[in-house]
């Protein structure tokens, strides 16, 4: 407690007794003697030496008080204290008058009355009194009302005393000392606690990267962090008592709302220093007037960590391209110039189009693209638009709210829109779009926001879309199963694949590299082909593509006894390859084509279909005038008849 409270004594005999008591609490107080104004003139220093709490009595503490930051302990005259001062006179006919500030001698007339002493009292106002006036009102009552003894404090024993033959001061004794002195005590350590919580939380308000302003009931700055000092170029002692409008003409609050005790999350300001986003929250302060915290935060903080959260987000998906561009083997020409393409395209935000044939490494050259682009860093979201129904594929793009559907997640769900933000967001088989998805995506490709299902809110998505398909949109367009504003929207920049048979180059070199890296999978030793078996390879028309390359492929790497395959050891995986083509039999020459049932002709029919337009069920159902329903039904019914087959 040593140098926290300091006992200002408004006369020598309070001092001695302060000190007396202090030894006998073992307290660790200091005792200064002054009165009234000569107390005021000592204030700066008390106050420089670091005291917590100032104690004193009468007047003096209440001027200390009126000029001091510092709170102040009043000593109180107890009835100790009076009946000390009146002890002789009980059963004597002394008469008493009691003269001084009512607030140190209010209570004394009522002992003396109790003790069946005679007296009368004139007791001031505490609020600067006239004592020349007072001391001529003394005068005139004691010329009416002749005494034997004036009891008081300090203001009438300097002013008063003069006027009467004896004069008694009410002095403090150690019981009202002491009593003051566990007051003040009390008091630092409650100053001691509201410190450390006050300092824990500007601690707390200082890690903030929002700017925080404690406001009081006039909109007037009482605190800021650290924060707020960085962002609007000003020191907090600098801010301290500022209306929050002069340190920027943006953050003027309407007037009333602190005394309304208005709510506002999300208002967006233009400030000096950029555009921010503002939270007041209403302080109730009892019966006293409210006060206002008032934060705000950069838009730009607010870009970044959305940014940081939904890349969490996408690694904790593995939303991750793990293809480039120059892991696209090829030896053509043509090929190479289409990569030369992608890599142009790759720097821009435009939409691409890529179109080839299935298995010819569309979703390679679109991840490639991704990671060519200045969106590397962001996700790359894949989704096949014809492996699910159109209802599921809708609220995988773009998610759902609580209670948006039946069996949907309580918490709703982001869509994949939303997770590709910043990113590429792949479309694949975008030709097998349901008609209502194809209009919600245009929508999404044009306003570059989107609403969940049951949603009313609109939400802003970056998003770069690259779209695949191996059906010709065109035709699709002119058949009105795919809208013309879509496909104009995707066909911005274009890349096309080319299939196997037309890269007679890339055989090998693709066989060969496939074969070394299933090898590794598999744990075996085999690395090359012979001669013959590339000249295989060379002679088949690859109707799978790379597809069917890979899986040749891995299954010469699992069959192969030795490090470099020969096609006589690996007839049984090279199987599919030695069985003869099926070709076009000359028009009106096929009479086995025309025999049988009609249902038997139909299947036959849809089977050449079929292979002629590459198993494309799109393109065969428009060939053959039906829709994909009664192509798979006919399909179906072509899987069931011995010794007819079809692919699907």
């Amino acid at each position: 407690m040593a140098r926290r409270i300091c006992l200002v004594a408004p006369y020598k005999d309070l001092s001695e007794v302060a000190r007396s008591c202090g030894e006998m609490l073992g307290c660790g107080f200091e005792v200064e003697t002054a009165n009234l104004e000569d107390a005021v003139a000592r204030l700066p220093a008390l106050e420089a030496r670091g005291y917590r709490v100032l104690i004193s009595r009468g007047r003096t503490a209440q001027l200390l008080r009126r000029n001091s930051t510092l709170p102040v302990i009043d000593i109180r005259i107890n009835s100790y204290d009076v009946l000390n001062a009146l002890r002789d006179l009980v059963g004597t006919p002394r008469r008493v008058a009691f003269v001084g500030h009512a607030s140190v001698m209010r209570d004394c007339k009522k002992i003396a009355d109790l003790l069946g002493i005679a007296s009368w009292a004139i007791l001031f106002d505490d609020d600067a009194p006239d004592y020349e006036v007072l001391q001529e009102a003394v005068r005139k009552r004691l010329e009416r009302d002749p005494i034997d003894v004036m009891i008081g404090d300090t203001i009438p024993q300097s002013r008063f005393a003069h006027l009467c033959d004896e004069f008694r001061l009410v002095s403090s004794g150690p019981e009202g000392v002491q009593e003051a002195v566990e007051r003040a005590t009390a008091l630092v350590d409650a100053l001691e606690r509201e410190r450390v919580t006050r300092d824990h939380l500007s601690t707390v308000l200082d890690m903030f990267e929002k700017a925080v302003f404690s406001l009081d009931h006039a909109g007037r700055v009482t605190h800021a962090n650290r924060a707020a000092a960085t962002m609007f170029q000003k020191s907090r002692t600098e801010m301290m008592g500022m209306p929050i409008e002069a340190i920027d003409p943006a953050l003027v609050i309407a007037q009333g709302a602190i005394a309304d005790g208005i709510w506002e999350v999300g208002q967006v300001v233009e400030t000096r220093h950029g555009r921010m986003l503002c939270y007041l929250y209403p302080i109730d302060g009892g019966t006293g007037p409210r006060s206002m915290v008032f934060a705000l935060e950069t838009v730009d903080r607010l870009y970044t960590i959305e940014q940081k959260v939904r890349s969490q987000e996408r690694l904790d998906s593995r939303f991750v391209a793990r293809q480039r561009l120059e892991d696209y083997v090829t030896y053509d020409a043509r090929v190479k110039a289409q990569l030369g393409f992608a890599r142009r395209y790759a720097e821009t935000d435009a939409t691409v189009l890529i179109v080839g044939e299935s298995g010819t490494g569309k979703e390679l050259l679109a991840q490639g693209v991704h990671h060519a682009s200045p969106r590397a860093n962001g996700a790359f979201v894949a989704v096949n638009c014809g492996a699910l129904p159109p209802t599921l594929l809708e609220s995988e793009l773009f998610g759902y709210v609580e209670g948006a559907f039946t069996g949907a997640s309580r918490k709703g769900k982001k869509g994949l829109f939303e997770l590709a933000h910043r990113g590429t967001l792949f479309l694949d088989e975008v030709s097998e779009l349901d008609v209502s998805l194809q209009a919600r995506l245009l929508r999404v490709i044009q306003e570059r926001q989107l609403m969940r299902l049951g949603s009313e809110h609109q939400i802003p998505v970056d998003v770069r879309i690259v779209a695949a398909t191996n059906q010709d949109l065109e035709e699709m367009v002119e058949l009105g199963t795919f809208r013309q504003d879509l496909f104009y929207r995707l066909n911005v920049l274009k890349l096309e694949t080319l299939p196997l048979r037309l890269r007679p180059k890339d055989i090998v070199p693709s066989a060969l590299l496939l074969l070394r890296k299933h090898a590794r999978a598999h744990g075996t030793a085999v690395v090359d082909l012979d001669a013959d078996l590339r000249q295989v390879l060379m002679d088949y028309d690859w109707p799978g593509n790379f597809r069917q390359l890979g899986n040749i492929m891995e299954r010469i790497a699992v069959t192969a006894q030795e490090p470099t395959a020969r096609l006589a050891n690996v007839e049984f995986a090279m199987r599919d390859l030695r069985r003869p083509a099926r070709r076009r039999k000359p028009a009106g020459g096929d009479h086995e084509f025309i025999t049988g049932s009609m249902d038997e002709i139909r299947l036959r029919v849809v089977a050449r279909v079929l292979e002629e337009e590459n198993n494309s069920k799109t393109r065969a159902a428009r060939r053959l005038g039906v829709d994909r329903t009664t192509l798979n039904r006919w399909l179906k019914e072509m899987s069931g008849r011995p010794g007819e087959g079809g692919r699907a």
